[in-house]
């Protein structure tokens, strides 16, 4: 209840009781405001452990998940009749002995590769020992868009599967293989995750022709990364796949690749005769996830269709990688209710509006919470990418919500509107124009790119158009102070309501919303960058970049600068906005001086910063 003193200070600016309604969306007794604060409060708890990987707080939310979209209606979209899709993935390895990769061929012949000279095991591979047929697949790819697939027709279940790197026509600007995101398809693990998908016994890379040098890629470079993927992946020598070609299959490794280049059509081939026998030796540490998964079916024309709705549940537990805490070894909990307990708390709410529909028309909705978004995507890349239990080809769209639980309320004297960052716009033929329909009054900061550092990305690079919703980052990003007590629940109730409609939109228009590939700036996440020690506000709208706030000794607080500053220049280069300054940064030397421009309180300064 607001106090009469609040109630008198409203009066006098001439708002009264509508307008308080109206500037706040704080409407007294709102069982659905008072639903949503139920669910972030436990999800941000400390029995949920800040819902880091591998706690039982994370399998307790969880739970939670999968209650609230039973009791909503939904009927179970994981595996085995359940809400869950349950999956380990790979948090560290290491070599663990010699491995061995011997070819075999149909008159005895034996070639002994040597390890780390002729061949090498790769950092995301998993431990076997096998001997199976050989099978070349090309370049190892399938591209969707322009109906190239080097696995179509050929049988490589349980057998060695060799592919090329890269991609065909990889230099070729002219006449590029697949769009504007060719690095999505030529990913190391994305040939790994093709090969398992099609139920090889393992994957053998080469280098293509535009690696002049031939080298392998030491077991480290991968090792330092994560994955879901459990297949054996080794790299072996140009060479030895040119005797395989020469003698399995009778033409030269040179005389394939210009085919494929030429013609764009798969050369893929079983070896005749040749076998490999293989055991690779590393030591995997694995950690059990899983995303939340529950749908809705459509009905009608549509109902062969699939709208995704979707946030990440996890957030870092007690702190370590990734923590802002002052000291990110201390073992506090960061609660992360904002990050990203808003976003689940909004697809929970999504799910019982739309579950509450009696002879529910249109596409069918699945509505997925994400785990390990904050070790890579992890969950959406492991659905994407490798178990997609609703065909992706029939997927109109992926709607994401990520950190909507700050929504900023305008000043009550100067007025204006609350803002709302919405990416993904020029992702589908006519999202501009559907976000302006249905914006029940939001100040909307609309970015055409599709950022990818959360799980929209994920189906953006399947050629599924995207949309996500957030509201900024706050200085209790990443930090155990990102408390439910400091969302703004009625605020986060309007996202949801805006959400609502976009999302009824796409579940019933019978024209099915059409991909664009937009320009991808900061592929897989944020460049490495000399840090000033700065967090932007990404709501601000005008020119330049407004800082939300100045870390305590670090490079920006060192020179002087101060929250509420505006920078708009850095080393004689303009900042337009918070790309601008990554992009401008990362051309940067660490612990150089930089000459920064900023205004405050519209005057212009120029100040030294050296950047770390």
């Amino acid at each position: 209840m607001l106090s009469k003193l609040r109630f008198a200070l409203l009066l006098v600016l001439g708002l009264g009781v509508a307008g308080i309604v109206a500037r706040t969306g704080l409407a007294q007794n709102d069982p659905v405001v008072e639903r949503m604060r139920k669910d972030i409060t436990f999800l941000a708890s400390d029995e949920c452990e800040g819902r880091g990987v591998g706690t039982k707080g994370l399998d307790k939310a969880a739970d939670y998940i999968a209650d609230q979209f039973k009791k909503a209606g939904l009927k179970p979209g994981g595996v085995n009749n359940t809400y869950f899709q349950p999956f380990p993935f790979c948090t560290n390895s290491k070599l663990d002995g010699v491995s061995t990769l011997i070819l075999q061929g149909p008159n005895g012949e034996k070639i002994e590769l040597k390890q780390g000279q002729e061949f090498q095991v790769l950092g995301t591979s998993s431990p076997a020992r096998l001997d199976a047929p050989v099978v070349f697949v090309g370049y190892g790819t399938t591209a969707r868009g322009i109906k190239y697939d080097d696995y179509a027709g050929i049988d490589v279940k349980g057998k060695i599967v060799i592919a090329l790197r890269r991609l065909p026509r990889w230099t070729d600007k002219a006449k590029p293989f697949d769009g504007p995101n060719k690095d999505e398809l030529a990913a190391l693990d994305v040939k790994q995750i093709r090969a398992q998908t099609s139920k090889a016994a393992a994957l053998i890379l080469v280098n293509d022709a535009t690696e002049a040098n031939d080298g392998l890629i030491p077991f480290e470079q991968m090792a330092r990364g994560i994955t879901t993927i459990s297949l054996p992946y080794v790299q072996m020598k140009r060479e030895f796949l040119e005797v395989l070609l020469k003698k399995g299959a009778g033409k030269s490794l040179a005389e394939i690749e210009k085919s494929i280049n030429d013609k764009l059509i798969p050369q893929s081939t079983a070896l005749k005769g040749w076998s490999i026998k293989l055991e690779v030796r590393v030591k995997r540490e694995e950690t059990p996830v899983k995303n939340v998964i529950g749908v809705l079916e459509g009905s009608g024309p549509l109902a062969h269709e699939t709208i995704v709705v979707g946030a990440h549940y996890d957030h870092l537990g007690y702190g370590g990688i990734g923590s802002r805490a002052k000291d990110r070894n201390k073992k506090d909990i960061h609660h992360g209710a904002d990050d990203n307990g808003s976003g689940t708390t909004s697809v929970i709410e999504l799910a019982r509006r739309f579950g509450a529909i009696k002879n529910r028309k249109g596409r069918r909705m699945v509505f997925m919470t994400f785990t390990a978004e904050e070790r890579g995507l992890i969950g959406s890349r492991h659905y994407t990418r490798v178990e997609p239990l609703f065909p992706l080809k029939n997927t109109a769209a992926m709607f994401n919500l990520d950190m909507v639980g700050r929504v900023k309320e305008p000043d009550p004297v100067k007025g204006g509107k609350s803002k709302l960052l919405v990416l993904g716009t020029d992702s589908g033929k006519g999202f501009d124009d559907l976000v302006k329909k249905h914006n029940p009054g939001f100040d909307v900061v609309k970015d055409k790119s599709v950022f990818g550092a959360s799980d929209h990305y994920s189906f953006y690079v399947q050629k599924i158009p995207v949309l996500f919703f957030w509201t900024g980052t706050h200085p209790d990003y990443h930090r155990p102070t990102d408390t439910s007590d400091k969302i703004n629940v009625p605020g986060m109730k309007r996202v949801a309501d805006y959400s609502e409609r976009i999302i009824n939109d796409l579940r019933t228009n019978p024209k099915r919303p059409e991909y664009v590939a937009t320009p991808m700036k900061f592929v897989g996440g944020i460049p490495k960058f000399p840090k000033m020690g700065i967090l932007p506000d990404y709501t601000f709208g005008g020119k330049g970049v407004l800082i939300e706030q100045v870390t305590q000794g670090g490079p920006a607080f060192i020179a002087g600068i101060k929250k509420g500053d505006v920078i708009v220049e850095i080393a004689g280069k303009a900042i337009p906005d918070v790309k601008g300054y990554m992009t401008v940064l990362a051309t940067q030397r660490p612990n150089a001086a930089l000459d920064v421009k900023i205004l405050r309180d519209s005057k212009e300064m120029k100040l030294k910063v050296t950047p770390r």
